[in-house]
């Protein structure tokens, strides 16, 4: 397959993060620069979550998503000298499918990250309207895998970049010029912005059989990203609310950990910064709360 992906795609670039992230939103954009023609949705999906084999995988690569219309295409009528992205979560790769991974990116592999507290929130919300759990699994935070990928990385000499989507949503054009950059496209502006497309189906035919009808056609997990126009500033939140669904959930501890590896990732030297000002994380007053007084449970999420 990675013969196939190389006749086909002159430029092969993979972004892989936790879940509720902002990943889709950076695909998104990535879908917009001329030289990404097709997309291929979490490959490893069907591995993970219908115990489906290395053929899953092949069909999914086999059978990518044409960026322009939605359509899917056989690897074998995809020109010669396109563009793919291929977005993966990192909680779904064992280290062995992370290693077919990074050997067919071209460029340095995506990381994208954000505030665990609000990933940890958000997915809860999507759990409980999908099957109305109260919880999930510490390991499909996606945490602790890409605290572990990024370690491979720096241990094996990959090149990587880490986005951090608040970031991202500080400064669009910036960070979107300097991720832009960092895996080797030609500048192109506007990226940021795209059309609503609230119909796109992104998972692939393995992983839609899995899925009820319902979600077929209105995916949570992509119901606000796939409608949304752009990267826009995260509206105010009510952290002491968020905390409170964490606990309730019985994830505080788990959370902190994830912070903990959270704040490791900002200090990475492959974290793309905010060219025209540093952003921080929120810091705490002396009561733990953090500085700022938020209004609500209400954001804007940039997905998953």
């Amino acid at each position: 397959m990675e013969t196939g992906l190389a006749e086909a795609y002159l430029n092969r670039v993979v972004l892989i993060s936790p879940p509720r992230t902002g990943s889709t939103a950076v695909a998104r954009l990535l879908w917009q620069h001329a030289l990404i023609t097709h997309h291929c949705h979490e490959p490893f999906e069907a591995c993970y979550w219908g115990g489906q084999g290395a053929e899953s995988v092949t069909a999914c690569l086999g059978n990518p998503m044409r960026v322009d219309t939605g359509d899917r295409v056989r690897l074998a009528d995809v020109p010669p000298g396109s563009g793919l992205l291929i977005k993966e979560m990192s909680f779904q790769l064992t280290s062995g499918q992370f290693d077919e991974l990074a050997g067919v990116a071209t460029a340095p592999l995506i990381f994208v990250m954000s505030d665990p507290r609000l990933s940890t929130t958000s997915r809860l919300r999507i759990v409980r309207e999908l099957s109305e759990a109260s919880t999930f699994p510490p390991f499909e935070s996606g945490w602790p895998s890409l605290a572990e990928q990024v370690a491979r990385c720096r241990e094996r000499g990959i090149p990587y970049v880490l986005v951090e989507s608040d970031d991202l949503r500080a400064d669009p054009a910036g960070m979107t010029a300097a991720l832009v950059a960092a895996v080797g496209l030609p500048s192109q502006a506007g990226l940021e912005e795209w059309s609503p497309r609230p119909g796109l189906q992104l998972c692939s035919p393995e992983v839609g059989a899995l899925m009820s009808d319902s979600r077929r056609t209105d995916d949570p997990f992509y119901r606000k990203v796939l409608s949304s126009t752009g990267i826009q500033p995260r509206a105010r939140v009510d952290w002491a609310w968020e905390e409170a669904s964490i606990s309730a959930a019985g994830l505080a501890g788990e959370v902190e950990t994830w912070l903990g590896l959270y704040r490791e990732l900002r200090a990475d030297p492959g974290r793309l910064g905010v060219p025209r000002q540093a952003a921080t994380p929120p810091q705490r007053d002396g009561t733990g709360r953090d500085d700022e007084t938020w209004l609500g449970p209400e954001y804007v999420e940039m997905g998953s």
